[in-house]
């Protein structure tokens, strides 16, 4: 174990960390050429981003025992190099099958990083130093979502739409080569078990029975859905209240900014209150911004700036709900936790693929549909949270 990891180790850590969602949304500025490239509808296009994150739900459930039987390495690049392929694939797409087949095998690639950066944090670190590692690490993970779309929509505006893809495709390429040369295996053949998909069957299983996990788990899923059927529908959404194309990368950059900053707020509640009523204040705050972001375009005069705005103030809320909630559920299911993390990384981002894949095709891409039904999610988690949210509180006080 070593507490002081070098420079080029947190780079990669970084590059790994952040690779899912710069995947996730550096094309979005380019929805609307590529659905009149694969002549498709705005709903056919949007199922891109949801079969992205469907392949990172299931990654997370898969590579963590994979690599505890091949180790971490091995196992990690292997994901890095079927994420560098495919992406290299869609460049050559011409039909939206393959491009939909490629992107869900990019998913699945992608998602190594994810699952395998923290397995060898928690290798190689004691809780504490792992701590301050994730504190260097979080305001890159914080802004990607919008600095990848940002650099997506400054491509467009001088290249097409593959030019994303090939910006990825380089970026992959420098993660690999880091990983490479800068990464040792963490996880030595002694400390190895064996890889049985029976075993991770009934491991989530167990997990899914934990109703206070569910209880919990239930909060990031809520605010992940909400989340994501606003990326998904804002390339569209946007575009009928009259924001240029070209400028649509620029309008995730307070989205992401409210976000690290809610995440910097409930770090201060926490010193003072407790870990279930930070969480609700961040609540609060999300369904508020929610109800406002479907009244105000109702009754706005400037729909686009109060679009903005409300979105922005139901992220802030987000930075309460992702990080805290994901903490509870994980820690409500102490005998496994390494099988609770992911079920609990599965069901968020199955609920954003979900949400993502549905939103347009509910709402017909109308902005008044989407305004509604992002209000109505928000409002409905937010039942199901108070319902329940003493019983489960005092249960956890209890523990």
């Amino acid at each position: 174990m070593y507490n002081k990891p070098s420079l080029l180790f947190i780079i990669s850590i970084i590059c790994l960390s952040i690779g899912g969602l710069v995947s996730t949304d550096i094309f979005l500025p380019a929805l609307k050429d590529m659905r009149q490239y694969y002549q498709v509808s705005e709903s056919d296009i949007q199922s891109a981003v949801a079969v992205f994150l469907l392949a990172l739900a299931l990654g997370q459930l898969i590579y963590g025992p994979l690599s505890d039987n091949f180790g971490r390495k091995k196992t990690l690049l292997f994901g890095l190099f079927l994420w560098l392929f495919t992406t290299l694939g869609i460049i050559y797409t011409v039909n939206i099958q393959a491009f939909f087949i490629l992107r869900f095998l990019q998913g699945l690639g992608a998602c190594s990083g994810i699952v395998l950066s923290r397995a060898m944090i928690n290798d190689l670190m004691n809780k504490k130093a792992a701590g301050k590692l994730y504190l260097v690490i979080f305001p890159f993970v914080g802004t990607s979502p919008a600095l990848a779309p940002l650099i997506g929509g400054l491509l467009l505006q001088v290249f097409n739409w593959q030019a994303t893809f090939i910006f990825l495709s380089l970026f992959i390429l420098s993660t690999i080569l880091l990983c490479y040369f800068v990464l040792t295996e963490t996880l030595p053949p002694q400390k190895r078990q064996s890889f049985t998909p029976v075993g991770v069957i009934k491991g989530s299983l167990g997990v899914l029975r934990n109703k206070q996990f569910i209880f919990y788990a239930l909060i990031p899923c809520f605010a992940y859905a909400t989340y994501f059927a606003y990326i998904v529908e804002s390339p569209f959404f946007l575009t009928v209240l009259g924001l240029s194309t070209y400028y649509i990368g620029y309008s995730y950059i307070g989205v992401s900014f409210t976000y690290v900053l809610g995440n910097l707020a409930a770090r201060r509640f926490l010193k003072q209150e407790s870990m279930e009523r930070t969480i609700r204040y961040g609540y609060i705050i999300f369904v508020i911004g929610g109800i406002l972001f479907g009244l105000q375009m109702y009754v706005s005069p400037w729909p686009l700036i109060t679009s903005l705005s409300a979105i922005s103030l139901l992220t802030f809320g987000n930075g309460f709900l992702l990080p805290l909630g994901t903490a509870l559920a994980i820690s409500s299911h102490p005998q496994a936790t390494g099988a609770a993390s992911g079920v609990m990384g599965a069901l968020q981002l199955g609920s954003a693929a979900l949400s993502a894949a549905m939103i347009g095709k509910i709402s017909g891409h109308n902005p008044w549909g989407v305004a509604i039904l992002l209000a109505a999610c928000c409002l409905v988690g937010f039942i199901i949270y108070i319902q329940k949210a003493n019983y489960f509180t005092t249960i956890n006080q209890v523990k």
